[in-house]
């Protein structure tokens, strides 16, 4: 068997493409990197809508049993949502570490996004407001409720994470206030955290002024003896 496999797993009502960009660091850093796109996402609002946040942690646990099969140890990297997908799983004896990238407990940063707006009109960045548009829209108020749900039982499981934990944040994520990630530390054990000015929530598709530091950053913690 394989030592070692880092498992990323993607965001609510997004895919895989979303952290391409560190698993195409990862991959070039020499690292065993695999994704998962969980249930219901990557397709339309409406099979979103039909998939419920049970559906979207059996995809990673069957990804991780597969897993098991090939590799002695496993570690999770959560971006948003999938951080607290990831909290189901740290009890199993082959995940050895975990990152929680821009993991909300406390979402919809309103100062950054009226500000944001509020640019975008003034510059016609008509992509940007595309962007909040497809936020605000893009998911059924039913998968709304799933996700808030899914973040209320996540919540209470961060005492019983015992692996080595780090925790990352940007702090002009529009969609998650960054004292979540004091939330998630204070009420963890082992873990480290960093908070990165600027940046936002789509820190690998939408930060390329930060999201190599990002990457450096996770790849020192997930080499790190």
């Amino acid at each position: 068997m394989k030592e070692t496999v880092f498992l990323i797993i993607h965001g609510f009502g997004g895919d895989t493409s979303e952290i391409d960009y560190l698993y195409r660091f990862l991959v070039e850093n020499h690292l065993n990197v695999d994704t998962v796109l969980l249930s219901g996402h990557g397709k339309s609002k409406k099979e979103l809508r039909k998939s419920e946040p049970k559906d979207w942690i059996n995809s990673v646990e069957k990804k991780i049993n597969s897993l098991t099969l090939q590799y002695t140890n496993i570690v999770l990297i959560g971006f948003s949502m999938g951080g607290l997908i990831g909290t189901r799983f740290t009890h199993i004896p082959h995940i050895k570490k975990m990152v929680f990238i821009n993991t909300p407990v406390y979402f919809w940063n309103i100062k950054v996004i009226v500000k944001d707006i509020f640019t975008s009109l003034k510059n016609k960045n008509l992509e940007q407001i595309k962007y909040y548009g497809n936020s605000l829209f893009g998911t059924s108020l039913k998968s709304g409720i799933d996700f808030l749900k899914l973040l209320h039982s996540s919540k209470r499981l961060f005492v019983h994470i015992k692996t080595p934990l780090l925790v990352l944040q940007c702090k002009n994520d529009e969609s998650v206030r960054y004292k979540s990630a004091a939330y998630i530390s204070n009420h963890t054990s082992l873990s480290k955290m960093i908070l990165y000015d600027g940046g936002c929530h789509q820190v690998f598709k939408k930060s390329p002024g930060l999201r190599d530091r990002v990457c450096r950053d996770i790849h020192m913690f997930l080499t790190a003896e």
